[in-house]
């Protein structure tokens, strides 16, 4: 039987909790876990590197999206450098408004003149501007709303 996305989204991570058996899977707070013994972490050991309450909403997303997995970063900022540096390779275009957030584009910019990969930088309200950039082969294309 096929979930609708609602059911999927309201019912992920209940009744998940094999070790209290809560329905409503508990908020976890802790920023750092104890190891088992000497040089062996549990699962989790840092909380910036994830923990059980991350998990649950991983795997609520990755099962909405009928992924395999999926990835919770902390900020924007961790999740558009995730994505540029896994999916754009040396020689790879990513084009991005002129416009974009500052620190975006300053990412961009120092990525691609390490070689990382090369950003055209673009007027996305200029509508030739913007098809001769993705008249190249493009890779990758970051969009914003006007200002």
């Amino acid at each position: 039987m096929t979930r609708k996305q609602a059911t999927i989204a309201v019912r992920s991570g209940l009744n998940d909790d094999e070790q209290y058996g809560c329905v409503v899977p508990p908020i976890h707070l802790s920023s750092t876990y104890n190891f088992t013994g000497f040089n062996e972490p549990r699962a989790h050991d840092y909380s910036r590197r994830g923990n059980p309450t991350r998990d649950v909403v991983q795997r609520a997303l990755a099962e909405l999206e009928g992924g395999a997995g999926a990835v919770l970063t902390n900020t924007g900022m961790s999740a558009i450098l995730l994505v540029t540096t896994v999916f754009l390779k040396p020689g790879d275009l990513l084009v991005a408004p002129h416009d974009c957030y500052g620190g975006s584009y300053r990412l961009f910019d120092s990525l691609a003149k390490r070689g990382c990969y090369r950003v055209q930088f673009v007027d996305q309200s200029d509508e030739q501007a913007l098809r001769a950039a993705l008249a190249e082969k493009t890779e990758a294309g970051v969009g914003g709303k006007p200002k």
